[in-house]
């Protein structure tokens, strides 16, 4: 009686569900188990955080429900509209923000990746102190952050810096830049950004110097291609694959980074230096406006994902469809 109706029980489910239903071995199911407890703290140090934050950009919560926070009136679209209105204050400042931003996140990428790709094609060379030299590339990276923005604020400094001391030294400024105030501040975060995370660029691409076959560049030269065109034909397509996963992940570390901003220039600081990451941090927890905070994370959040998604279809997806990466 159990058998029949077991088969009359698979005889109901379609063909096409029965395919697609996967039979789990025991050394399947045991690996299961031992990415369990992963799986359940990823859930709750990262996706958590994230449904909580998505909800509360949907209510009011601001400092008069902050001690109850489940009485927080439920206001739907009403903090995005606000936001997104450039006629409002917070909406104003939202939109220069996310300008600064995307400024801060092109430059430190460009830079990242055109400092990390020389390092490394310097790297790739034989000379003598190459094991040193490599070493002395990770220092920015490997280094306390904290530490490494205190340091370029000291060198950043009006009257007493060093970058100032510089310029005046060779003579390319007469009196003294200001760089942590004012307009030039988005260049202070960028070059501290880009410094700080060069050298982890560098060495992806080094490695993938070192995997292109040696026989590529001696084909090249015997067909009388010189530097630049071993360079443009052999090198670069074949540093592709690296070089796509290196501008993905920089520019979302980019856009939610937060340590370099406020580190260097405080809390508060002027238009220029205003990147996303502190005018969310400034709004949500000086005015105690979370709701109008977790809509502008949320924002940042999709922003991140779309330009994920569009390099990835436009350039992973497109260049490397054949599963090349």
């Amino acid at each position: 009686m159990l058998e029949r109706a077991k088969s009359g029980f698979t005889r109901a489910i379609p063909n096409w569900v029965q395919v697609r239903i996967p039979r789990l071995g025991d050394d399947t199911r045991f690996a299961y188990k031992l990415l369990l407890p992963a799986f359940l703290m990823m859930g709750i140090i990262h996706f958590l955080p994230i449904i909580w934050g998505f909800y509360i950009s949907f209510v009011q919560l601001d400092a008069s429900y902050v001690s109850n926070w489940w009485n927080a009136p439920i206001v739907g679209f009403e903090n995005y509209a606000k936001i997104f209105n450039p006629n409002t204050i917070v909406g104003a400042e939202f939109w220069t923000s996310l300008r600064q931003t995307l400024i801060f996140t092109v430059g430190s990428v460009i830079g990242i990746y055109t400092l990390g790709l020389g390092t490394a094609l310097l790297l790739n060379r034989d000379f003598r102190g190459k094991l040193a030299a490599r070493t002395l590339v990770l220092v920015p990276w490997i280094a306390p952050a904290v530490v490494t923005v205190l340091t370029w604020q000291m060198m950043f400094r009006t009257d007493t810096g060093m970058i100032n001391h510089i310029l005046r030294s060779v003579g390319l400024i007469d009196g003294s830049f200001f760089w942590l105030i004012g307009p030039r501040s988005i260049f202070a975060i960028t070059a501290v950004w880009t410094w700080q995370n060069f050298p982890w660029a560098a060495i992806m691409l080094y490695a993938g110097l070192q995997s292109i076959p040696e026989h590529l560049y001696e084909a090249a030269e015997t067909d009388g291609a010189g530097r630049w065109g071993k360079f443009r034909y052999i090198t670069m397509p074949q540093l592709k694959p690296v070089s796509v996963v290196i501008v993905l992940l920089m520019v979302v570390w980019t856009l939610i980074n937060f340590t370099v901003p406020y580190v260097l220039l405080g809390a508060s600081p002027s238009d220029s230096g205003k990147v996303l990451m502190l005018f969310i941090y400034n709004y949500a927890f000086s005015n105690w406006s979370f709701g109008l905070g977790a809509a502008m994370s949320t924002v940042l959040f999709i922003v991140a994902m779309i330009l994920a998604y569009i390099y990835y279809t436009r350039v992973i997806g497109g260049e490397f469809e054949g599963g090349a990466i």
